[in-house]
């Protein structure tokens, strides 16, 4: 019984050394952030293009231990646009080019597995999550047999929720106490379709930099 007890007392005793360390250890900043993605639309239904937008963002830098990490983040604004032409040919107008511009943005939520290296360095990984804010295509129709052209827009509509997986690495440069310069790029993949019943998917490289103040 004796033995029992002790072997508790020692695993509890080792839960509270460890969260106390835990807790001594862990560090956390926030900030803003800014960048570009440069985007890639590809899919059996649309022609592949590309397109670059802009993204405007807020991030928690948190560190556990020495090496392990978290960054969650929100992107108030993230644009994942892109341009394509699409062509072929009508029973009524014959050969036509139709250039697009889709403007796509969402409202974004990421929480990124964090990997630090001692020289400040480190590498995430982790899902993302995004809802539709804006949804509109531009587009320039030409007419080749009858050296026509027509232009417009719409609304995309039936847009979906996007999922995401990121990777890439990052490094938190001091520049005064408490106050960090985080310049970080990564490669999101796509994995739902942007419009439902829609073969559309959106690859991006991101660089964004964001300044980032201590709070613990």
């Amino acid at each position: 019984m004796k033995a029992k007890f002790s072997i508790i007392a020692l695993i509890v005793l080792g839960l509270i050394i460890f969260n106390q360390l835990s807790f001594a250890q862990f560090r956390l900043s926030l900030g803003p952030s800014t960048g570009i993605n440069f985007n890639l639309h590809s899919g059996s239904d649309i022609e592949s293009g590309s397109g670059v937008g802009f993204v405007f963002a807020g991030h928690a830098n948190m560190s556990f231990s020495k090496s392990i990490g978290m960054i969650a983040g929100i992107a108030f604004y993230d644009n994942r646009s892109g341009n394509y032409t699409e062509t072929g040919t009508d029973q009524n107008y014959g050969k036509y080019s139709n250039d697009i511009n889709a403007s796509l943005a969402y409202f974004q939520l990421e929480t990124l597995f964090k990997y630090e290296l001692l020289s400040g360095f480190y590498f995430v990984a982790g899902p993302v999550l995004g809802f539709n804010v804006e949804s509109e295509a531009q587009y320039k129709v030409h007419l080749l047999d009858y050296n026509q052209t027509y232009d417009g827009k719409q609304t995309i509509k039936e847009t979906q929720v996007r999922f995401e997986l990121k990777t890439g690495a990052g490094y938190q440069i001091p520049i005064a106490k408490g106050i960090f310069v985080i310049p970080q790029v990564t490669f999101g993949y796509g994995l739902t379709n942007v419009v439902k019943d829609v073969k559309w998917k959106i690859l991006s490289f991101q660089a964004i930099c964001g300044v980032n103040f201590a709070i613990i």
